[in-house]
């Protein structure tokens, strides 16, 4: 019985000596198994791991100071833990790569030795080097120009322009903001010039010269010349941005986009030294990119504007030659606009409406007497005098009877007409005889 006693007694101590060991474990820690750490957990729990850790990598040790926007993966909310840009940090972190300012700035030292040489190749690796150790700060700033004028130089102009952009995405107020955009026009000139040379084609690959795209050469050339534009908008560069994609467009025919970029130019630029190409470019690409008389003719009534904009904005600075064709342009247009009211008019006769069909040739002698439509409608005029609409419908009795609503649509129709041939009679100049004229209409 005595010996059961001590047995027990026995076993008592050795579980309460064990559950003492397990709390100081948990309480303090062991070296051979030291205590996982989490964002959320306190500073304190994690003083120890971070200092085994410097100690370990000595001169590669994270900073004490770091930059402004960097974020160290044990801040925010414990989601932040398994953002990938924080899965990033931590794993540079572990392997001695963390933000280190000292690094940093040997690497660049180094980086500006091999620059000066022109050893641009020995270089790209240090300014990445910079780059990775101190981000988000001038030192940074620096080696990433650094690292796209490598690039530059060593004909490298597709990463070259894709570094210079991430500059600026980046530091949008750098001070290397001009000559960014100064390299970047440069390369977009470039392929531009050796596209239209070659005549490259989009979807083969370029896989030897690596101072070209690897697809559409073109297209990101005039892609280069907006990154100019839009990095720098109030940059020297900016409008020569935009003159030169509108002639882009304009030597491959695209008229459309060729009169949107000389319209941005001359609405945002007004003081560019391109003015007056861009009006005079600008009308031609209107005039061609009008289709016909049976398509919308709003672009005639564009180029009519910007015809009679050009004149009086630049008497000084078109020779005679200039002024003459553009005499003959603007006569042109409405030659085309007479056309189209010609076309409009003669629809309504077939169709023997012929109170609209002499609204559109009254029209037609008004406002453009000196095209050669203008005979033509006043014959038409005169050959329609008198004529009394037909009805479209074959039973009015029944659809007055039925839908006594169309009578007043009726009404309407014809107020409209009466208030057109108001607004056509207006401003009588002289010019043609009124005789045929609907309701007394004056020409001009």
């Amino acid at each position: 019985m005595n010996e059961r006693k001590d047995i027990m007694k026995l076993y008592s101590t050795f579980a309460i000596s064990s559950c003492l060991a397990v709390v100081m474990t948990a309480s303090t820690g062991c070296v051979t198994l030291p205590s996982p750490s989490w964002p959320w957990a306190k500073p304190e729990q994690t003083a120890a791991t971070e200092a085994d850790i410097d100690a370990e990598l000595g001169e590669d040790a994270e900073g004490d100071v770091i930059s402004s926007e960097y974020l160290s993966a044990d801040q925010g909310t414990p989601w932040e833990f398994f953002k990938g840009e924080n899965i990033k940090k931590r794993w540079k972190k572990m392997t001695g790569r963390g933000p280190n300012e000292q690094v940093a700035r040997r690497a660049l030292a180094e980086a500006d030795t091999f620059y000066r040489k022109g050893d641009y190749a020995s270089a790209t690796p240090q300014y990445k080097k910079v780059i990775d150790r101190w981000p988000d700060s001038a030192i940074e700033e620096d080696a990433m120009w650094q690292l796209a004028e490598c690039y530059f130089f060593t004909d490298q102009y597709p990463k070259a322009e894709d570094a210079y952009d991430e500059l600026v995405r980046k530091y949008a107020n750098t001070r290397y903001l001009d000559r960014i955009a100064q390299r970047q026009f440069v390369i977009g000139d470039y392929w531009l010039k050796l596209d239209q040379r070659n005549g490259y084609w989009t979807l083969v690959p370029n896989v030897a010269d690596r101072s070209r795209p690897l697809f559409d050469t073109r297209g990101r050339a005039l892609k280069t010349f907006d990154h100019v534009r839009m990095n720098s908008p109030r940059g020297p560069l900016a409008d020569d941005s935009l003159m030169a994609q509108g002639n882009a467009h304009f030597m491959d025919r695209q008229w459309l986009d060729a009169d949107y970029f000389y319209g941005l130019l001359r609405s945002e630029y007004p003081d560019s030294d391109f003015l007056l190409e861009a009006h005079l470019l600008g009308l031609q690409s209107k005039i061609r990119s009008y289709q016909g008389a049976g398509y919308e003719g709003g672009v005639l009534d564009e180029a009519e504007i910007l015809a009679d904009q050009t004149l009086v904005q630049f008497p000084d600075q078109l020779d005679s030659e200039e002024e003459r064709r553009l005499m003959e342009t603007r006569a042109r247009i409405a030659e085309q606009q007479a056309k189209r009211h010609f076309n409009r008019a003669a629809f309504y006769e077939k169709g023997e409406h012929y109170a609209a069909a002499r609204i559109y040739y009254g029209l037609v002698a008004r406002d453009y007497s000196n095209t050669s439509m203008a005979t033509q409608a006043l014959a038409k005029l005169d050959g329609i005098k008198g004529l009394e609409d037909v009805s479209d419908n074959p039973f009015p009795m029944l659809t007055a009877f039925l839908n006594p609503d169309s009578l007043k649509e009726a009404e309407l129709d014809a107020m409209a007409e009466a208030d057109v041939i108001e607004v056509a009679a207006d401003g009588n100049d002289g010019g043609i005889t009124t005789a045929g004229l609907p309701g007394g209409m004056s020409p001009r």
